[in-house]
């Protein structure tokens, strides 16, 4: 009888002393699970300001393609794609400025018809261009970059370039780039 009341005594002194060391490894890691859960939270928000940001150049892009470009002010063409595009994006708490966006028409030969009256200075290099393109015709470019980061609390952000591009063909008319 005894041995089993020494036997119960000692086996809760154990489950107190283990109580202790649970304690201890919660404390050491839990930062590291609040760090890791974070970084996982803003790589989250960051993929979807990257989505949010290949749709509104895509979405500009059709748009570009399917309204009629005028020649007498091209600038109010580019505008309203550039326009569009800013639209579109949707990030909860984040915009994209006119200075992130770039517009352009550009015809089978590689010349440039139509930019907005604010081209943008920080949206990288421009897309390239289909090399099989017909005579006359023209397509639309539109491309944005803008900062991205990720947070890890502790650690550095990890900051990057977030982009999107998009080319779509311009099919209105024949011969020539420009409106019918």
């Amino acid at each position: 009888m005894l041995t089993r009341a020494l036997e119960a005594r000692h086996a809760w002194a154990e489950a107190c002393r283990e109580r202790g060391a649970v304690a201890v490894e919660f404390a050491l890691v839990l930062p590291i699970l609040v760090m890791l859960m974070f970084g996982i939270f803003t790589s989250g928000v960051a993929y979807s300001d990257h989505l949010s940001i290949t749709n509104a150049v895509r979405e500009a892009a059709r748009l570009g393609a399917a309204v009629a470009y005028e020649p007498a002010s091209p600038s109010v063409w580019a505008d309203s794609v550039q326009s569009r595009t800013q639209q579109v994006y949707f990030n909860a708490g984040s915009t994209l400025a006119s200075s992130q966006i770039c517009v352009q028409l550009v015809s089978a030969a590689g010349a440039v018809v139509a930019t907005p009256t604010s081209q943008g200075t920080t949206c990288g290099t421009a897309p390239g261009s289909p090399s099989d393109l017909a005579a006359g015709s023209c397509i639309v470019k539109v491309w944005v970059q803008k900062p991205g980061k990720i947070s890890l609390l502790v650690f550095p952000d990890l900051n990057f370039t977030l982009g999107a591009q998009s080319v779509s063909y311009y099919g209105r008319t024949v011969g020539s780039c420009t409106a019918a």
